[in-house]
């Protein structure tokens, strides 16, 4: 179902288990705008102190991130898309400060953090498990630093439909 407020749509894909699984995406749903979509671990901060972590989806498109914690916790609530609790959120590319690598002491990385540039949240991404296709497919072998290089102001611009092609 879409949700025009948010810019976002949410819809059922396939999993490779072949259960449903809930997906989000920019527009309507399975939109033609280009993204790529990670499930990833996810730990966002609200400025209220709020923390809403653990497993979800984390989608990128030229000019925003969408976000939804599929699996884990808003709070004392718990989350689990099979039971329709999931928290989504999304914020566009001017609204954040540029990603904060974390990394160990040689130089690996661990994680990243996205802020908002207003302070009202924190998003730390813990992990990345694989990228997601629009039916639900996961394929493994996506990085954290594929993630990285997804940020970064040149594969947006491939992700852009007016100056280039993703």
């Amino acid at each position: 179902m879409p949700s025009p407020e948010f810019g976002a749509g949410f819809y059922l894909g396939t999993g490779n288990n072949r259960k449903p699984l809930l997906l989000v995406a920019p527009g309507a749903g399975n939109s033609v705008v280009p993204h790529v979509r990670y499930a990833a671990g996810l730990v966002l901060t609200l400025a209220d102190g709020t923390v809403v972590k653990e497993l979800g989806q984390l989608v990128l498109t030229s000019d925003r991130i969408i976000g939804i914690v599929t699996h884990g916790s808003a709070g004392q609530v718990r989350l689990d898309s099979a039971t329709g609790s999931v928290y989504a959120f999304t914020a566009g590319v001017n609204d954040l400060q540029p990603a904060e690598v974390q990394t160990k002491r040689r130089g690996g990385l661990t994680g990243l953090i996205i802020r908002s540039r207003d302070g009202q949240f924190e998003l730390h991404v813990t992990s990345v498990i694989g990228s997601l296709d629009d039916d639900g497919m996961l394929t493994f072998g996506a990085s954290l630093a594929d993630l990285l290089n997804s940020l970064t102001p040149e594969s947006r611009s491939l992700m852009n439909p007016y100056t280039g092609s993703f």
